[in-house]
């Protein structure tokens, strides 16, 4: 009983330090980010090898992992040798990605115990920042209690300052909305509403492939996506739903192909019209998303074999326009990887989300097939490449018979 409260303890930790390092506004706040990236991943690493050791007798192919992580280690460091670029931040993030071979192996109920914990985490904060988006955003009963300066939004060495209600709940974006005019957008405590929408729809995605009643989670969770405006997870919500409606009831599966025509025609105008929607009205423009695909591609032409780098975002600057000299920003994932990693490093990626889809089809699992979906969905139209939990999601795809076996097995004695 202790095991299982211990290791409790210290994957909620880890789900912490998952959730504070994929893009929270903490982090963009000069005075705090870096004393908190150092304590998140001390943590991490200390927290981590503490439930490898208490649930390592229960670890499986202990040979393959290692074998595994020697693999890794190698790959890596010879990618390195060949880019000494943030080196030692890219060191971290090899160590990071070993500690996580090792985490997906300790199981929680049908997913790896830090990935449910960690989707019940994002519960809690998308509840918090629903109930604080009304008050405090929307009826503004309640009024920030400071201003604090922010380097997300920040150009030449200017910080903007944003609206915070005691550290809780951060007011980054607004937007117009047709009829309802100027809105801000729940953005939670992340860095802006497409961050917030990620986290939101990683942890429904989770609360999906989950066995067992969990209506509230989800719909807190769809609520929480809604009130950011952001088209990827609304999006990602229509996907979800055409699958889910798909799936049931599979009698009238070629009745509902037929009428997935007009449903998809419908799908695609919606769609549409939320993409035009954020050209005219939002504060990101569609035009902006579409060229940071062209900088990335032009990018990974000039090196496509071993990139121009890890961490190396000037290689992207100097591909970018003039008329964006103050948005050198990135908005998704695949650029970056394939631009400053090459085949070398981006076909790992795609290798773990093909093991992902295998393993999905192999199983029979919709659940797990709309977990790869989704999160290859976001990988391509959002900014989380070298973030803590998207590795944790890339291991757990290429392990994924470690917990798919388990539910055809039940299957066959149901049977």
């Amino acid at each position: 009983m202790k095991k299982e409260r211990y290791s409790s303890y210290c994957a909620y930790i880890i789900a912490i330090v998952l959730m504070i390092n994929c893009r929270t506004a903490w982090l963009s706040i000069p005075n705090l980010s870096s004393k908190l990236n150092i304590v998140s991943y001390f943590l991490l690493f200390f927290v981590s090898l503490l439930l490898i050791g208490i649930n390592f007798s229960t670890i499986k192919n202990i040979k393959k992992i290692i074998i595994t992580s020697i693999i890794l280690l190698l790959y890596f460091f010879i990618y390195l040798a060949f880019k000494p670029v943030e080196v030692d931040q890219n060191i971290k993030l090899l160590l990071v990605l070993l500690i996580t071979l090792w985490l997906v192996q300790i199981k929680g109920i049908s997913l790896p115990l830090i990935l449910e914990d960690y989707s019940n985490i994002i519960v809690l904060v998308a509840t918090v920042s629903i109930i604080m988006w009304v008050l405090v955003s929307i009826l503004k009963i309640i009024t920030p209690t400071s201003l604090v300066p922010f380097d997300w939004t920040s150009s030449n060495g200017f910080y903007t300052f944003i609206p915070t209600y005691r550290y809780i709940y951060f007011e980054t974006q607004n937007t117009s909305v047709p009829l309802l005019g100027n809105v801000i957008r729940n953005t939670s405590i992340f860095t802006e509403a497409p961050m917030a929408s990620l986290n939101f729809s990683l942890a429904l995605l989770i609360k999906i492939f989950f066995k067992g009643k969990n209506i509230y989670s989800k719909v807190i969770l769809i609520v929480a996506i809604l009130s950011t405006f952001a088209t990827t997870g609304y999006i990602l919500l229509i996907l979800i739903f055409l699958i889910k409606w798909l799936d049931s009831d599979k009698r009238y599966l070629a009745y509902k192909l037929i009428f997935l025509i007009p449903i998809g025609i419908v799908a695609i105008i919606g769609i549409k019209l939320l993409i035009n929607q954020r050209l005219v009205y939002g504060t990101e423009s569609s035009s902006l998303r579409l060229d940071d695909y062209r900088v990335g591609f032009i990018t990974f032409l000039q090196n496509p074999i071993l990139g121009t780098g890890l961490g190396n975002s000037e290689s992207l600057i100097k591909n970018m326009d003039n008329w964006r000299v103050y948005l050198t920003g990135l908005s998704n994932s695949i650029s970056i990887i394939f631009a400053q990693g090459g085949l070398y490093v981006g076909l790992v990626y795609i290798y773990a989300f093909i093991k992902g889809f295998f393993f999905s089809f192999k199983y029979k699992s919709i659940d797990a097939f709309m977990l790869v979906l989704g999160t290859l969905y976001l990988f391509v139209t959002t900014i989380f490449p070298f973030q803590y939990l998207l590795f944790v999601l890339l291991i757990l795809f290429t392990n994924f018979d470690l917990y798919l076996q388990k539910d055809e097995l039940s299957k066959e004695k149901v049977e």
